[in-house]
């Protein structure tokens, strides 16, 4: 009794935290605010409320996906569904632009806020940052300018976008993505495996090289036989996806996730690099040659000197041996 007592004194804060943070969101979601209806609380918050192994695995390893996967020659990065500080956070310093999408018509005002402080709490980040407000349901990214993004973030956004946005968001978000995305960008995801019935890698490699859409079926590979060989023109791209995808599930997950980095394929053929001309050989002058002849000895000279001191030290070490 005495120790279920003491328990029960342990846990009352906890629990009196997780009921206030319940109440909170679910009072917030109805409220209407900036504009769109209702604010819905994110999968991140869900997630975290109900499954915080689940989220503390999930946030760890977009983490590290977002630190390490995105290339210093990076310029501008987009992410998807902006409900929190994540990307600006974690994103390089030397990112000229940072483009913040919202899932739900609009990026709140609290995540814009928390977006710039972020930036101005790392120091040193000159960075431009720019929010994407939609208006309508139609093309979600329809203001970024095709082959202007080298980065694009999909972090645990694809189930709510599937939820609220209705079925084929997260096919609109590829489409989008491959038409923004440079040749060779890259988009970094963490999501749930499964969302709306679809695992999503193979929504994500639906997305043919020839425009059109149609995931692999389980027995279906890439390619024919032979396309290797071929010139570009005469390969069948709706045989190919248009990302090129290595991914991997997250362990120690209860709730399943895969993370993973899907790079943007070209179409085009890769012309072939011009050789530089030769460039003639300089004749030395008279002073240039003895200057270099002098170096050349010098060198010499401090390498017999090195290999003398390499024997002296092995003759040593073998009389102190004996």
């Amino acid at each position: 009794t005495v120790l279920m007592a003491k328990l029960s004194i342990a846990l009352a804060p906890l629990l009196l935290a997780s009921f206030l943070s319940l109440s909170t969101t679910f009072t917030l979601s109805n409220l209407p605010r900036h504009g769109h209806k209702y604010t819905r609380a994110s999968s991140t918050t869900s997630l975290r409320l109900l499954d915080p192994i689940s989220y503390a695995r999930t946030e760890f390893v977009s983490t590290a996906l977002v630190t390490n996967q995105i290339p210093r020659t990076a310029e501008v990065a987009l992410q998807i569904g902006t409900t929190d500080p994540r990307a600006a956070y974690y994103v390089p310093k030397s990112l000229k632009k940072l483009i913040c999408h919202g899932t739900f018509n609009t990026v709140e005002f609290r995540a814009k806020r928390q977006v710039e402080q972020a930036k101005e709490r790392r120091g040193g980040m000159d960075c431009e940052v720019s929010f994407i407000d939609r208006a309508s349901d139609e093309a979600a990214l329809s203001k970024v300018k095709e082959n202007s993004v080298d980065v694009v973030l999909l972090l645990q956004v694809s189930e709510d976008g599937e939820k609220h946005e209705g079925e084929g968001w997260l096919r609109g978000v590829v489409e989008e993505s491959a038409r923004v995305l440079r040749p060779g960008g890259r988009m970094l995801f963490v999501e749930k495996k499964e969302v709306s019935g679809s695992n999503f890698v193979k929504s994500v490699e639906g997305l043919r090289m020839d425009g059109s859409y149609k995931e692999f079926g389980p027995s279906e590979t890439e390619g024919e036989e032979g396309d290797d060989v071929k010139p570009l023109s005469e390969v069948d791209l709706s045989k190919y996806s248009s990302f090129d995808v290595a991914f991997d599930d997250i362990d120690l997950c209860p709730s399943p996730h895969v993370a993973g980095v899907a790079i943007l394929r070209s179409a085009t053929e890769e012309e072939p690099e011009e050789e530089a001309p030769a460039v003639p050989a300089k004749e030395m002058t008279m002073q240039e040659r003895m200057a270099y002849e002098k170096r050349t000895a010098d060198a010499d000279l401090a390498f017999q000197a090195f290999e003398r001191g390499r024997r002296k030290g092995k003759a040593k070490g073998a009389r102190a041996e004996r």
